[in-house]
């Protein structure tokens, strides 16, 4: 072998010793993360629910709270809101076509997305549009970063501008899903609401306590 060859017979026997090392194993799953994984294959499956609570917005410089049925049945969604959040007592029905809410007087106002309509109506801000997937206690699609206790439910979320934590699981359709949550939009929310003059303010909260998880049922129209 002449001088000039050495660097590719090197080169050679680099390479192969390189092709004979194992690749290195993926690391194993951790118990939470396992849990999570289980927690999250028993929640994926409720698609329908009934539930009954209250829910409160708070601002910097106005707050208000109201009762609250939500009722979710093939692609439908029948809100009522009882108390001063609703101006007394509002409906609030969101499917494929969009968003119609009637308030206790009979009015209607319609929008594309629950969020705007109840705005429109009442002045309030909640993003029904994720809400759904976080009141269960689990990520919406799309990016997010989370947290999971030891048992592994989701204890604190951050996704499309919100802070999301979870607190005091119950028991439904044998999935545990949460009683209490809070939502705390970012900046950039808050700055994004405001250029959209529907909101004016550096502070929006949004907390949510779930009275009792119902088995579902079919919706069904209830004297205004």
């Amino acid at each position: 072998m002449t001088v000039r060859h050495l660097p590719v017979a090197l080169l050679v026997l680099l390479l192969a010793g390189c092709a004979g090392i194992p690749s290195a194993p993926p690391a194993p799953e951790n118990n939470r993360e396992i849990k999570w994984r289980e927690h999250q294959g028993q929640v994926a499956g409720i698609h329908q629910w009934n539930l009954s609570g209250r829910i409160g917005v708070r601002t910097d410089e106005t707050g208000g709270s109201a009762n609250l049925r939500w009722k979710r049945q093939e692609g439908h969604d029948q809100i009522d809101l009882f108390g001063p959040l609703g101006g007394g007592r509002i409906r609030l029905d969101i499917d494929a076509a969009g968003a119609r809410l009637r308030d206790g007087q009979g009015q209607e106002f319609f929008a594309a997305t629950g969020s705007e309509v109840l705005f429109k109506a009442t002045g309030w801000y909640v993003p029904f549009e994720v809400l759904g997937d976080w009141v269960r206690g689990m990520p919406a699609p799309g990016m997010h970063e989370l947290e999971i206790d030891e048992t592994g439910k989701l204890t604190s979320l951050n996704q499309s501008g919100w802070i999301i934590s979870f607190k005091d699981y119950v028991p439904h359709h044998q999935a545990l899903l949460p009683r209490k949550i809070r939502l705390s939009a970012s900046e950039e929310v808050i700055d994004g609401l405001a250029a959209q003059n529907q909101i004016s303010t550096n502070q929006l909260v949004v907390k949510l306590y779930i009275d009792e998880w119902m088995p579902s049922a079919g919706v069904t129209e209830m004297d205004q």
